[in-house]
């Protein structure tokens, strides 16, 4: 991991083209200028309602593979977003970022919260890996994890 820097951006909008197949049938002009407003617009959101969000690169053998956005409060520890290129997924790396989070989650004694697209295949991983669902708001359903004991 490492954090995200100004030269990373082509890499962020290449990482969100990556979930958005249905942009692949588009001029490959207005797929890209869907691309960069979409990931503009994302971030800006999330820098707005998480502000001191942690933004970082995840690396696999010192290649970029995705990103990691984590928002800490007093309150919680909220995964903002969490996106691998599609050579990197279903290779347990979502899986073992997650338990990172969870095991930082245990040791402050806080829940893991996030929201997920309702039918992203995801969602099985977080049922998975013991998140709880909540309340559905628009398309997305919010999840939430609670450590049951303290980190020694």
């Amino acid at each position: 991991m490492r954090p995200v820097v100004a030269g990373d951006q082509a890499f962020l909008r290449e990482l969100v083209a990556s979930t958005r197949p249905d942009l692949s049938i588009l001029d490959r002009a207005i797929g890209e200028m869907l691309v960069r407003m979409q990931y503009d617009a994302q971030v800006s959101d999330y820098r707005r309602r998480f502000p001191g969000m942690e933004e970082s690169i995840v690396l696999v053998d010192g290649v970029t593979a995705g990103r990691l956005y984590v928002a800490r409060s007093r309150a919680e520890i909220r995964l903002v977003d969490i996106s691998l290129l599609p050579a990197y997924r279903g290779c347990s790396i979502g899986g073992q970022l997650l338990a990172r989070l969870q095991d930082e989650s245990a040791g402050a004694g806080l829940p893991l919260r996030l929201h997920v697209l309702q039918g992203n295949p995801a969602e099985e991983l977080y049922r998975r890996l013991g998140f709880r669902p909540g309340e559905e708001e628009g398309m997305y359903l919010a999840m939430e994890w609670h450590p049951t004991l303290p980190k020694e």
